[in-house]
Protein backbone atom coordinates (compact mmCIF):
# COMPACT_ATOMS: atom_id res chain seq x y z
CA UNK A 1 0.00 0.00 0.00
CA UNK A 2 1.96 3.25 -0.97
CA UNK A 3 0.98 6.42 0.90
CA UNK A 4 0.99 10.16 -0.68
CA UNK A 5 1.12 13.53 0.32
CA UNK A 6 -2.73 13.30 1.30
CA UNK A 7 -3.29 9.57 2.78
CA UNK A 8 -5.63 9.26 0.31
CA UNK A 9 -4.51 5.52 0.05
CA UNK A 10 -5.02 3.55 -3.10
CA UNK A 11 -8.35 5.51 -3.91
CA UNK A 12 -9.66 4.74 -7.29
CA UNK A 13 -12.09 7.45 -8.94
CA UNK A 14 -15.53 5.34 -10.00
CA UNK A 15 -16.12 3.74 -12.65
CA UNK A 16 -18.98 6.17 -13.46
CA UNK A 17 -16.15 8.82 -14.07
CA UNK A 18 -14.86 7.05 -17.36
CA UNK A 19 -11.69 5.80 -15.60
CA UNK A 20 -10.17 1.92 -15.69
CA UNK A 21 -10.87 0.94 -12.36
CA UNK A 22 -9.13 -1.65 -11.37
CA UNK A 23 -10.23 -3.19 -7.71
CA UNK A 24 -8.28 -6.04 -5.85
CA UNK A 25 -9.82 -8.98 -4.33
CA UNK A 26 -8.14 -7.42 -1.20
CA UNK A 27 -9.41 -4.15 -1.53
CA UNK A 28 -12.37 -2.64 0.52
CA UNK A 29 -15.02 -0.82 -1.67
CA UNK A 30 -17.56 1.77 0.33
CA UNK A 31 -19.04 5.29 -0.23
CA UNK A 32 -18.24 8.34 1.04
CA UNK A 33 -20.72 9.22 4.09
CA UNK A 34 -20.72 12.87 3.37
CA UNK A 35 -20.68 13.20 -0.14
CA UNK A 36 -21.74 9.17 -1.10
CA UNK A 37 -18.73 9.46 -3.58
CA UNK A 38 -17.54 5.65 -4.14
CA UNK A 39 -13.87 5.03 -2.74
CA UNK A 40 -11.41 2.03 -2.75
CA UNK A 41 -8.72 0.96 -0.61
CA UNK A 42 -6.64 -1.77 -0.36
CA UNK A 43 -7.66 -3.74 2.99
CA UNK A 44 -4.68 -2.71 4.82
CA UNK A 45 -6.15 0.82 5.09
CA UNK A 46 -9.34 -0.57 7.57
CA UNK A 47 -9.45 1.31 10.59
CA UNK A 48 -7.79 4.17 9.20
CA UNK A 49 -9.12 7.50 8.72
CA UNK A 50 -8.58 9.37 4.64
CA UNK A 51 -9.66 12.09 3.28
CA UNK A 52 -12.23 11.35 0.69
CA UNK A 53 -10.95 12.99 -2.93
CA UNK A 54 -14.42 14.18 -4.06
CA UNK A 55 -15.78 16.14 -0.59
CA UNK A 56 -11.90 16.29 1.05
CA UNK A 57 -13.85 15.46 4.18
CA UNK A 58 -12.37 12.92 6.47
CA UNK A 59 -13.38 9.52 5.93
CA UNK A 60 -13.24 6.83 8.49
CA UNK A 61 -12.29 2.80 6.44
CA UNK A 62 -14.68 0.35 7.28
CA UNK A 63 -13.66 -2.64 8.71
CA UNK A 64 -14.74 -5.78 6.81
CA UNK A 65 -17.14 -8.30 8.52
CA UNK A 66 -15.05 -10.86 10.14
CA UNK A 67 -11.89 -9.00 10.07
CA UNK A 68 -9.64 -7.80 12.94
CA UNK A 69 -7.37 -4.96 13.09
CA UNK A 70 -4.47 -7.96 14.18
CA UNK A 71 -5.02 -9.58 10.78
CA UNK A 72 -3.32 -6.21 8.81
CA UNK A 73 0.12 -7.83 10.24
CA UNK A 74 1.52 -4.05 9.61
CA UNK A 75 4.99 -3.86 10.01
CA UNK A 76 7.38 -1.02 11.88
CA UNK A 77 8.01 0.80 8.48
CA UNK A 78 4.19 0.45 7.34
CA UNK A 79 3.42 1.87 10.72
CA UNK A 80 6.07 4.78 10.36
CA UNK A 81 4.71 5.45 7.14
CA UNK A 82 1.17 5.48 8.78
CA UNK A 83 1.80 7.82 11.32
CA UNK A 84 4.10 10.01 9.10
CA UNK A 85 1.28 10.19 6.65
CA UNK A 86 -1.15 11.15 9.02
CA UNK A 87 1.01 13.94 10.74
CA UNK A 88 1.47 15.52 7.11
CA UNK A 89 -2.82 14.97 7.09
CA UNK A 90 -2.83 16.70 10.48
CA UNK A 91 -0.71 19.99 8.99
CA UNK A 92 -2.98 20.19 6.17
CA UNK A 93 -5.90 20.31 8.23
CA UNK A 94 -4.70 22.44 10.76
CA UNK A 95 -3.61 25.05 7.90
CA UNK A 96 -7.16 24.77 6.38
CA UNK A 97 -8.25 25.55 9.46
CA UNK A 98 -5.92 28.80 9.83
CA UNK A 99 -6.96 30.04 6.47
CA UNK A 100 -11.02 29.26 7.29
CA UNK A 101 -10.22 31.19 10.19
CA UNK A 102 -8.93 34.19 8.56
CA UNK A 103 -11.57 33.92 5.88
CA UNK A 104 -14.31 33.95 8.08
CA UNK A 105 -12.54 36.87 9.90
CA UNK A 106 -12.76 38.72 6.65
CA UNK A 107 -16.24 38.35 5.93
CA UNK A 108 -16.96 39.20 9.50
CA UNK A 109 -15.62 42.40 8.86
CA UNK A 110 -17.15 43.26 5.70
CA UNK A 111 -21.10 42.93 7.67
CA UNK A 112 -19.50 45.00 10.15
CA UNK A 113 -18.65 47.82 7.62
CA UNK A 114 -22.06 46.88 5.77
CA UNK A 115 -23.63 47.29 8.99
CA UNK A 116 -22.17 50.94 9.49
CA UNK A 117 -23.22 52.01 5.94
CA UNK A 118 -27.12 50.75 6.47
CA UNK A 119 -27.25 52.70 9.99
CA UNK A 120 -25.53 56.02 8.36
Amino acid sequence: MEYNEEVEVDQNESASDGQDVQIQDTDIVFDCPHCGHNLCIDYRGAGLQITCSECEEPVLVPIPDGMKISDLDLDAGELLKQLFATRRLLQRAEARAEALSLRLDSFAAKVGELQEMLQA
